[in-house]
């Protein structure tokens, strides 16, 4: 069990090192924006294990606490995301940073599909973020596989000694 202060330490140094932040967001920020990403990533009806876990493990990465993370495992993301974006109002930066990790959690599982695209797209109208916003947002995503592969490939030519069979980061 981690400690309440240990927790809010490590949510505290991923939101610096991530996104720049002085400190984490408020425990209802956090859920919300978990429960939108497991909402995205069931755009396509399906929420693979692979996305579940990607979300549960960004949200105690950032600090969620052991009650958020034990209902995210079980979550059944079918809520309305409207309901979900219209209960928490996110900032504007928090909008386009919604759309960003969203478009990550769709692809954990290796595939981010025309219906997750369209998810992804009824939320960013929610969200007030444009369409062309959005291209550029999965354009970095985009870079950022592709430059995470690089990094891989530099640092371990002769095989990765850990690697984590089908990882699609």
């Amino acid at each position: 069990m981690t400690s309440d202060s240990t927790r809010k330490m490590i949510g505290n140094w991923f939101y610096r090192q991530s996104l720049n932040f002085k400190q984490q967001p408020a425990d209802d920020v956090i859920e919300y924006f978990a429960k939108a990403l497991l909402i995205a990533a069931k755009g396509d009806r399906v929420l693979s294990q692979a996305e579940r876990d990607w979300v549960v493990g960004l949200t105690a990465a950032k600090g969620g606490s052991e009650q958020l993370i034990e209902e995210l495992k079980n979550y059944s993301a079918d809520e309305d995301v409207e309901q979900v974006i219209a209960s928490h109002p996110f900032s504007d930066q928090g909008r386009r940073t919604l759309i960003y990790t969203a478009i990550q959690a769709c692809g954990a599982d290796g595939e981010y599909n025309e219906a997750e695209k369209a998810c992804i797209r009824k939320i960013a109208a929610l969200l007030k973020v444009s369409e062309d916003v959005v291209k550029e947002i999965e354009e970095l995503c985009e870079q950022e596989k592709a430059q995470f592969q690089k990094r891989i490939k530099l640092l371990y030519p002769d095989g990765h000694p850990l690697l984590v069979e089908d990882n699609n980061n």
